[in-house]
Parts: structure tokens; sequence; C-alpha cells
């Protein structure tokens, strides 16, 4: 068995607002990185590093099968998903606040939650039939310069038996109380990612994701109630937070404005305060995955509190069997 690592675009220049479409490897394919690398123009404000305005450089990233979605998100929520769900993280290349500084990041777009898995990936296909789409910003904001590698990892002798399926639900609430998101029906789903806006902060005790609960066929599932702040501290199962993405502070004496780089550090919120991860299939072997075939309702309710009726997005992780 052997995987194969080559480069589909080097050095594109990207250009906000466009909307630029590759055509993929028709190999199993396990996995897609998306390099941007940039020239930050100004530094960070109050020195606090500020790498992270990359998340938002793309709007939207897709993979296309016959014209159907199987990956579809925003680079802030492909970060996360890539977090949750394969325990990636990129190691960003210069992260500092000081301006005028070249940049890189990746972000994944996996076909599987196993990278490198011959089980689980996406199935040979016909060249033309399987499309990468990036969907760039408006504007790029504080940064110039912004060019894309994307690279793709191919296992040729692999023949999956199933592989990884994400896209995007959004909602913005009207109201406060409980809203219901229809989850897809025909596979079984392994997790969600989800994001909401508001979270709790200063003196308000108030998160888009409320509360949640699973519903099948109108009966609770897996999730009978859990509040926010405990889902999402329970994804420290998994791994800490990414540290480096957070604002933080070196304490010290408060008689001069200059900290010693000797001082302690204060962790404070990162990339993934407003995400939250679901899971069903903890184990990954479908011992405890969410079955929806043959149900006729499958359900994610959500508890908005008052006050932060904000956009919620859910990213099902559907587990779909490779014989098309």
């Amino acid at each position: 068995m052997e995987f194969t690592h080559s480069v589909l675009a080097q050095d594109e220049t990207a250009v906000a607002g466009t909307v630029v479409p590759y055509d993929l490897p028709v190999n199993p394919l396990s996995h897609i990185l998306i390099t941007l690398k940039f020239i930050r123009t100004t530094a960070a404000e109050a020195n606090v590093p500020a790498f992270s305005r990359v998340l938002d450089l793309m709007d939207r990233i897709e993979v296309l099968y016959k014209g159907s979605a199987i990956f579809s998100m925003s680079g802030p929520d492909a970060v996360a998903a890539g977090l949750m769900v394969c325990n990636f993280e990129s190691w960003g290349v210069n992260y500092s606040g000081v301006a005028v500084e070249e940049c890189s990041f990746t972000f994944l777009v996996p076909m599987t939650r196993f990278l490198y898995s011959e089980r689980e990936c996406f199935p040979r296909s016909t060249r033309g039939e399987l499309i990468l789409q990036i969907t760039y910003e408006a504007a790029f904001t504080g940064m110039t310069d912004v060019q894309a590698q994307i690279e793709t990892v191919e296992l040729p002798e692999a023949v999956p038996e199933q592989y990884l399926r994400m896209t995007t639900l959004s909602k913005t609430p009207a109201v406060a109380g409980e809203h219901d998101i229809e989850l897809p029906i025909g596979n079984p789903i392994s997790e969600l990612v989800l994001f909401g806006t508001t979270i709790p902060v200063g003196a308000a005790d108030a998160a888009t994701l409320g509360f949640l609960q699973v519903l099948v066929d109108n009966h609770r599932h897996f999730y009978s109630h859990t509040n926010f702040e405990t889902v999402h501290n329970m994804a420290g199962r998994m791994r800490a937070a990414p540290g480096y993405w957070g604002y933080h502070i070196h304490g010290g004496t408060y008689t001069t404005v200059v900290f010693g780089l000797s001082d302690p550090v204060i962790a404070s919120n990162h990339l993934l305060k407003q995400y939250v991860h679901v899971p069903f299939d903890i184990f990954r072997d479908g011992r405890y995955i969410l079955e929806t075939a043959g149900k006729s309702d499958v359900v994610l309710r959500i508890g908005v509190d008052t006050g932060a009726t904000t956009a919620l997005r859910v990213i099902p992780c559907e587990i779909v069997k490779a014989g098309f």
C-alpha cells in the first residue's frame, strides 16, 4: 500500500471575490490541503497576534461530486471541523503580531475521519466528476500577495467501504426558545459540529446553542438534554483547545506597561469558543453511531437563549457507503 501526496496548484494568486474550481485526482482520495500564504500588512492591535485573520479569507470551500456537495463550509468552520473530527491542527507559520510578515496557514478538507485510511476515503472517480471549488471573500483586509498552494493525498490501491460527507445547515432564529434542525436521513451520522454566534460573555448568560437534544421519530436518543457549557467543555476529552489562536496576556506588576517575557501567561478564549462537538460514534467503530436509515424524522433540537437569537450552523458528519 502506498499514498501519493502531490501538488494541484503551486503558489497560485488568490483574488478577492472570485470563485475558483479545480479538477481533483481520479484515484481514491483521503484529503485535500489548502495552504494560503500572505504578507500581513499591519501590526496587530495592542501587540496581540492577529494571525487568525486568515481563517476568513475563504467564504466557502466545497468539494462537488457530479455537482452535489460532499464537503461544504466556510474557512473557519473547516478549521473547527478539522480539529474536532480529524484532530488536525495547522502549525501556521509566523503568527507573531508584527507588520510586514510572511505568513501561511493550512486548511484540511477531509474525505475521511482517519487520514490515509484505505477503508474510509472517497472512491475512485472519473476525470471532471470531482471538483474542489473555493469562494474567496469579497476583500482581503490587512494582507497582500495572497497565494494558494493546493495539495492532495491519494490512495491509488485503496478500495474504500465508505467516505465522510460534511455539509452545512444554517439558521438564524427569529425568537428565543426551541428550534428544530432537520438532520439528513439515509446515512449514519458519526457526529455533529455546531457553531453558535452568541456565547456567555461578561454578565450575559446567554448562548445561541443554549441546550441541545437529539430526537429520532420524536423520541430522544443519545443526547436527551445537554447544556452549551458542558458539551462545549467536553470537547477537551479529545484534545486541548488550540491555545495560540486566543488572546492572552502576561501577568506582572501593574506599575509598568511592559511585562517581562518570564511572567506567567493567562489563557483566554480560543478559536473554538463558539463551537460545539456532538459525537455519537465515540470509538469510531459504529457501535454508537446515529442510524437514520428508515427513520421518518431525525432532529437536532436547539434551545436558543433570550438575547442570543443570532446565526447558528450545523455540520452533520455522514458516513456514506462507497458504492454510488
